[in-house]
């Protein structure tokens, strides 16, 4: 039978609506069990109703008949998330006929789940005239297809979503990721791509020379028109924010993606536009096979930079858009020029199906203060011009809202904005609790100089820097001295901070092109440290680079990452010493003239955490990197769809390991910190200080919410709280307490809409 599973899957996956997907589905069903009738019922979560959507051997007039929660076999069978084998359903103390429906005809019953990710999203049944006990081989067979269908069912195309809509009542709940915090309500506006890589076809060129010339007249073009667009947000933004666009500017200017388009005209023989689309996609899969959130966003600034040539290429004509007042903008993938093309007086919120949190649209979106939700499964031509909710901090969309529904979000969208007025009001320069307990904001950065947040007097240093960035952006390894000026100006731009930068951490997840690493698991591969130890040559250079372009102010900390062993620290340092002797040699500098720097860890491989007495005696700080440390504890790879629900910063276990390293870290006399996303959050943020956490790194974007927070509580209250979330089960008993607290304080707009 299995290969009749496959073509019923095959089928239902390719149909064009929901409707027709369920009648393909049980009437297949019917035909490949002979069975005498197939019927399938989905969960109406909002009336706690099972719909009976789809039916071949029940009557025509029962489809759309609901059952209550707990109701008759079907219901039971949803009650207990398990398979049903009957004889005789008439004898079951269960037994309920469907009205209209003719089902006193069948007398054997096979029922089963429909499960995704432990909820129960329907129940498919087949059903006997001759009383029989169905065979495993047929119980199997349901149970297999069901688990099939549960993906089709958790992540239905909007199209699908609509023509469930049609069958069920009231509003419609979308759920993607959270981008960018706030509420908005508008009408959607879909905007598309002019022309897109995947259509371009690969054709040979008739005339390089002439391919060369237009591409280098493109280039041109392309280049002032970003700059226009820049211009149009540069009295808008913030300084750290106004430099996204120089990612634009980099990769025009780019002379290994510049030569790599080139070569493919003069050498490979093919058209502008095909060599375009050549070069560009191997950078985007490069950055898309990363694990790493922010690298991997890159790939969509390569792929808009890309189209905008494309179409200047082609010279297509954009589309004259009569924008609505109020809009919110909705695509496939949102993109920087996309933003900048509506008036920011008119943009709500973003809805973007594919991008995340790390994407420089997500950035843009926080720092111009407009919700952005990511991730959504959706059909564009549906939701053009329809009115939306969406809700940034849940990153939910609502379509079809009601008019309660409506009211409601009105009230909230009117809340979510005092609470923005009031966190700019109060732009502290520090960060104190109300009973004096100080708490250093630190900034994590990365790529170049022109990229680096800007916002002096309002943080205490580089937390992290992210040293591998320059590494991806060549087609070798950099030289010393190209990693020196890159390290300089970075010192030069934060000469009055401490500056921590993280040694190369490459290999597994993270690809460079020219030094290819193949491996069946990368998070527990060859990365990091472990790799730079394997190639000396490699740290040697780096640490040599770092030094020297710490000669002027001083600034500079040495990170490790990826430590698992005292050994690992041990040979790094030795290695560091040696680059240090060599270089204060070569200037003829003492050691009073030229110190060396401090020298820490990352903690992000739970062994690591045993062994900070040792640690203690070998470095001077040590950082925590919540994330991997996070996925590492729970074994939860959250790049994984089918298990990122389980990812939990917020987990018991989580929450252990961080006290504990705290309080050996304390014992020890050993500076802590953390670098991950937890600092950044806000109830992360309150759980951390009120361990005892006092030196917090952060994205630019997250830093005055964080600070407000801080400065609006007291550390002995979070004292309180933190010892009753060191009591949960669970990572939501820990949330619950934390948003009570800050519901407590006026303060529960900071994690979700509304005060």
């Amino acid at each position: 039978m299995l290969s009749q599973l496959r073509q019923i899957v095959e089928q239902v996956a390719y149909a064009k609506d929901l409707t027709a997907a369920m009648d393909t589905l049980v009437l297949q069903t019917k035909l490949t069990m002979e069975v005498d009738c197939c019927s399938i019922y989905i969960v109406d979560e909002k009336t706690h109703q099972l719909n009976l959507i789809a039916s071949k051997g029940l009557s025509k007039r029962a489809i759309g008949s609901r059952l209550e929660f707990g109701e008759g076999i079907v219901g039971l069978i949803h009650q207990k998330g398990e398979p049903l084998n009957l004889v005789n359903i008439h004898a079951h103390p269960h037994f309920k006929l469907l009205p209209d429906a003719h089902e006193e005809r069948f007398n054997s019953l096979l029922g089963t789940p429909v499960i995704h990710k432990r909820r129960v999203l329907g129940v498919l049944v087949v059903q006997q005239k001759t009383p029989r006990l169905f065979s495993e081989l047929e119980e199997s067979f349901l149970v297999t297809l069901a688990m099939h269908l549960a993906t089709v069912l958790a992540n239905p195309d909007l199209r699908l979503g609509l023509e469930l809509r049609n069958q069920l009542t009231g509003s419609m709940h979308l759920q993607g990721t959270p981008a960018s915090s706030g509420i908005a309500i508008a009408e959607a506006f879909v905007l598309r791509p002019v022309l897109t890589l995947d259509e371009v076809n690969i054709e040979k060129s008739v005339s390089t020379s002439k391919d060369i010339l237009l591409f280098e007249l493109i280039l041109k073009k392309c280049s002032d028109e970003f700059s226009n667009i820049s211009l149009t947000l540069k009295e808008q933004l913030s300084k750290d924010t106004f430099a996204l666009f120089d990612i634009y500017s980099h990769v025009l200017k780019d002379k290994l993606f510049l030569g790599k388009v080139r070569e493919q005209i003069n050498v490979e023989g093919l058209t502008a536009a095909s060599a375009i689309k050549v070069v560009a996609e191997s950078y985007i899969a490069q950055f898309e096979a990363m694990s790493d959130s922010y690298l991997k966003e890159r790939a969509s600034d390569i792929r808009d930079v890309a189209q905008r040539l494309l179409y200047h290429i082609t010279q297509q004509v954009e589309e004259n858009h009569s924008l609505p007042e109020k809009l919110i903008l909705v695509a496939s993938e949102v993109t920087l020029s996309m933003m900048a093309s509506i008036p920011t007086d008119k943009l709500q919120g973003i809805i973007s199906i594919y991008g995340g949190g790390s994407s420089h649209v997500a950035i843009l979106a926080r720092a111009l203060g407009i919700p952005a939700v990511m991730g959504l499964s959706l059909s564009l031509s549906e939701i053009h011009k329809k009115n939306v909710i969406m809700d940034g901090y849940a990153g939910s969309v609502i379509l079809f809202p009601e008019k309660p529904l409506l009211q409601h979000y009105q009230l909230l969208l009117a809340e979510d904005n005092d609470l923005k007025k009031l966190v700019d009001s109060g732009d502290a320069k520090e960060a104190v609790t109300a009973d004096g307990y100080r708490v250093s904001i630190l900034l994590n950065t990365g790529l170049n100089e022109n990229q680096h947040a800007r916002v002096a007097g309002h943080f205490d240093g580089v937390g992290l820097y992210r040293s591998e960035l320059p590494f991806m952006l060549t087609d070798s390894f950099p030289t010393e001295q190209e990693q020196t000026d890159a390290y300089q100006r970075l010192l030069n731009e934060y000469a009055q901070f401490p500056v921590t930068m993280r040694t190369l951490d490459v290999g597994g997840d993270k690809q460079l092109s020219y030094f290819p690493i193949i491996e069946e698991n990368p998070f527990l591969g060859w990365r990091g440290i472990r790799l730079t130890l394997d190639h000396p040559e490699i740290f040697l250079v780096q640490i040599r680079a770092m030094l020297m372009a710490n000669l002027q102010h001083q600034n500079l900390r040495i990170m490790l990452p990826m430590i698992s062993a005292i050994e690992e620290v041990i040979e790094a340092k030795k290695l560091i010493n040696q680059a240090w002797q060599e270089v204060k040699t070569e200037l003829n500098l003492t050691s009073e003239a030229f110190p060396l720097p401090e020298i820490g860890v990352m903690l992000e491989v739970p062994s690591s955490i045993f062994i900070i007495p040792r640690l203690a005696q070998e470095v001077d700080f040590v950082s925590i990197g919540s994330n991997d440390l996070t996925q590492y504890l729970l074994a939860v790879d959250r790049n994984n769809s089918r298990v990122a629900g389980l990812f939990d910063s917020y987990h018991p276990a989580v929450l252990q390991a961080l006290k504990m390293i705290v309080d050996n870290c304390r014992r020890y006399d050993l500076e802590v910190g953390v670098c991950g996303e937890l600092a950044g959050d806000p109830i992360g943020a309150l759980i951390l200080v009120g361990m005892g956490y006092n030196k917090l790194s952060m994205n630019a974007n997250n830093m005055a919410k964080v600070k407000y927070l801080i400065n609006a509580t007291s550390h002995a209250e979070l004292k309180t709280c933190i010892d009753l979330a060191l009591q949960a089960n669970a990572g939501a008993d820990t949330r619950s307490i934390y948003r009570d607290y800050l519901d407590s304080k006026n303060l529960g707009g900071f994690v979700r809409a509304g005060k």
